[in-house]
């Protein structure tokens, strides 16, 4: 194999060099802990450190420092914002009779939160979504009920990047007086992501997913009153969530965040000149191609695409052989054999699910990466019909 070219950046991403940089003295130099920081100068560093990164954080998002919570990433944010809300209202109500309106083709960190919502007695409403890829605001307000506590809509898909009416959405859930949560992991440093233009109350993002490293996210939480701390210990962010910081991870989502915001403008074009070019030589050599959701109404860096008469499975496994590391679905669902639940929730039936592929782009994609994979994925599919 000659060269790799990654294009699984929504599975993933490699941590950028500065942000290593940045990291690497809170392990060994400046690795006290920063719940400590009024009884000694060690603990002052680390503490002070956290608190910028809150605020690179803050500003990326468009919130305050003292709305950003941090977790162990986007997973820990969404199971926080649904059993959170859902915790808080059953201890003011007394009764668990709590609702929460969702979408089929969410995260499954959503999906699953909403699964164990549902075995505690909360009810749950799945809302459908077209071949758009995008969730009618209209359905969500039909599905609302005097006793909805919660919607969770998703910015954009991790699969098909489709981009959702967030705003609107959230105006219809505070208009019944109901809290919004978005997951934003797809979105936040790819596009613009404020906080107050979405009127959410709760957001999701984790720091992997844009050049930052593992294990660390955050949650954006506009009221704390309205959410039932996630974990009992020492009182960290604000009493919320108990757990001594992860100090070199906050350090380097902080950084991210802080790189994501300074290239967001430059990259946002960059990649979706990349995508673009992309799909329209696939288009071009490829017979009986089409994309899965919106193409419009995407983010940049996301291609998904359905090719008749192929298998993902041998395809993927004949580009890798090549270089080329892409995907069928999330990364979360790669162990898998079924289809796609977010492609078969916008109408693909299995051939089409199982034909399907994600290409995604990043900060170190470049114009050699796609014209390799444009060279080669052709040659690929074309043999793979032939022995079909």
């Amino acid at each position: 194999m000659n060269r790799i070219v990654y294009l699984d950046h929504a599975a993933t991403t490699p941590v950028d060099m500065a942000v290593l940089d940045e990291m690497k003295p809170y392990f060994m130099q400046q690795f006290a802990n920063p719940m400590t920081f009024a009884h000694s100068s060690p603990g002052d560093a680390a503490h002070v450190a956290v608190e910028e990164a809150r605020k690179r954080v803050a500003s990326l998002i468009g919130s305050s420092a003292e709305e950003v919570a941090f977790t162990s990433g986007g997973t820990e944010a969404d199971n926080w914002a649904l059993k959170g809300v859902m915790e808080r209202v059953s201890r003011e109500r007394l009764h668990r009779n709590g609702h929460l309106v969702t979408a089929e083709f969410e995260h499954h960190a959503v999906l699953h939160s909403a699964v164990a919502l549902q075995r505690q007695g909360y009810e749950v409403t799945y809302v459908k979504v077209g071949r758009s890829g995008i969730v009618d605001p209209d359905d969500i307000r039909r599905a609302m009920r005097p006793n909805t506590a919660l919607v969770s809509i998703m910015h954009a898909n991790n699969e098909i990047g489709t981009i959702q009416p967030i705003a609107e959405i959230a105006r219809i859930a505070h208009e019944k007086g109901v809290l919004m949560h978005t997951d934003a992991v797809q979105t936040v440093a790819h596009i613009p992501v404020d906080v107050r233009a979405l009127d959410v109350d709760f957001l999701s993002a984790s720091a992997h997913k844009f050049n930052g490293p593992k294990g660390v996210g955050l949650l954006y939480v506009r009221d704390h009153n309205s959410l039932y701390p996630f974990m009992d210990g020492g009182g960290q962010e604000g009493g919320l969530r108990g757990s001594t910081h992860n100090v070199p991870g906050i350090v380097g989502l902080g950084k991210a965040a802080q790189l994501g915001k300074e290239r967001l403008a430059g990259e946002f074009k960059r990649l979706t000149v990349l995508r673009n070019r992309l799909h329209e030589k696939l288009t071009a050599r490829i017979e009986r191609l089409a994309a899965n959701g919106d193409m419009e109404c995407r983010v940049p860096q996301n291609l998904n695409i359905r090719i008749d008469g192929i298998d993902n499975e041998p395809l993927l496994m004949a580009m890798n052989e090549a270089g080329i590391v892409a995907a069928g679905g999330s990364a979360c669902n790669a162990q898998e054999t079924l289809a796609s639940h977010v492609l078969t929730s916008i109408g693909c039936d299995l051939k089409e699910a199982k034909s399907s592929l994600r290409l995604s782009l990043g900060y170190t994609t470049t114009d050699r990466d796609i014209d390799y994979a444009v060279d080669v994925i052709p040659g690929l599919v074309k043999f793979l019909r032939s022995m079909a």
